[in-house]
């Protein structure tokens, strides 16, 4: 189904599981200023390495990258193909320049759910990489491009929310599980929500299931919702105690002789009152990340920046941000990029 933007359900499950831990997360990558943004996601490290919280959620193939920056682009229902590689090479050279980065903080990942046939791997010599389902190939022209099979990936937990986008529904179903039985979806209750919702989609049927055509990450997320309250009407009291921001409202109901069953509506004004939080810290949160990449951008290009700009930049929009960006590569100087 060519209507299902499979780059922004991805990057919003992402998201949700790697920006609590300090990682940021972009759907929208700008490569050039004259075309439209780009259907990559874009990982950034925003310290010097990776720490121990941000090892456990990120999978093979990325965990053990050195560059801060990650351009990924997704094969999800379509098989690989030559024409992919090249346009990830273009997209990799592009970034590269328009960011101003160096080769070694730019690391260019092709994740695929369809496993490709042996003959494509070594037409374009991919070799295994480290732990099962990664390859590494190098290109003429320089650096090295990883690619992750996700039908192919281990059970393990840091693997299981790429996992879940399998073109096999028994490691799709294997990926569920394992988020389950580790408590990966208590992470949030965002992030629990988004996983929920895209059980009910993706273990259905197939990925090119009719159901998902058209599918936003908006309404997995109301899908996800729905699911999480009836949940919650259901769940045993050991596993509400487990979802640290109701566990001491439980432990307080048990102390005052109040039963479990009065307390689930208490309960869940408190799981929307943490969504509402939530949400409005991602946009925030969403915010300041593109003003601190532009603002990292134009240092690497013109140097220190003076005041003004950097105010005009902490008081913009996503829209002027997101103008600003697109004019980066093309404007000579700082007065030509914020003419207006």
């Amino acid at each position: 189904m060519g209507n299902t933007d499979w780059h922004n359900l991805v990057g919003a499950t992402l998201k949700e599981l790697l920006e609590p831990v300090g990682i940021e997360v972009r759907m929208e990558v700008p490569v050039t200023a004259a075309p439209p943004r780009a259907d990559l996601i874009l990982i950034r490290r925003q310290q010097e390495s990776w720490t121990e919280a941000q090892r456990l959620l990120l999978a093979d193939g990325l965990v053990d990258l050195a560059a801060d920056h990650i351009l990924v682009e997704l094969k999800i229902t379509e098989s690989l193909t030559e024409d992919a590689l090249s346009r990830l090479s273009m997209y990799d050279t592009l970034f590269l320049e328009s960011a101003g980065l160096q080769r070694g903080q730019l690391q260019s990942v092709l994740i695929a759910a369809i496993t490709p046939r042996p003959e494509f791997l070594e037409r374009f010599a991919f070799l295994p990489f480290g732990p099962g389902g990664v390859y590494a190939s190098q290109p003429l022209w320089g650096g090295t491009i990883r690619l992750i099979l996700l039908n192919e990936l281990s059970d393990e937990k840091r693997n299981a929310p790429l996992k879940c986008f399998a073109s096999r529904q028994a490691e799709r179903k294997k990926a569920f599980e394992t988020i389950k039985q580790t408590g990966l979806f208590r992470i949030s209750v965002t992030f629990g929500q988004t996983v929920i919702g895209l059980w009910r989609l993706l273990m259905q049927g197939s990925l090119n299931s009719p159901e998902m055509e058209g599918i936003s990450p908006e309404q997995v997320a109301l899908l996800g919702r729905e699911w999480f309250d009836f949940l919650l009407d259901v769940m045993p009291e050991e596993e509400l105690i487990a979802i640290p921001k109701l566990e001491q409202l439980v432990l307080q109901g048990r102390q005052e002789g109040i039963r479990i069953g009065e307390l689930r509506g208490e309960l869940r004004g408190e799981l929307r009152g943490e969504l509402r939080g939530e949400l409005r810290g991602e946009l925030k949160g969403r915010l300041e990340g593109e003003a601190r990449l532009l603002t990292n951008q134009l240092k690497r290009r013109f140097g220190p920046l003076p005041d003004w700009i950097q105010e005009r930049i902490a008081k913009a929009d996503s829209s002027l941000l997101e103008a600003w960006s697109l004019r980066f590569v093309d404007a000579q100087s700082l007065e030509e990029l914020f003419s207006d």
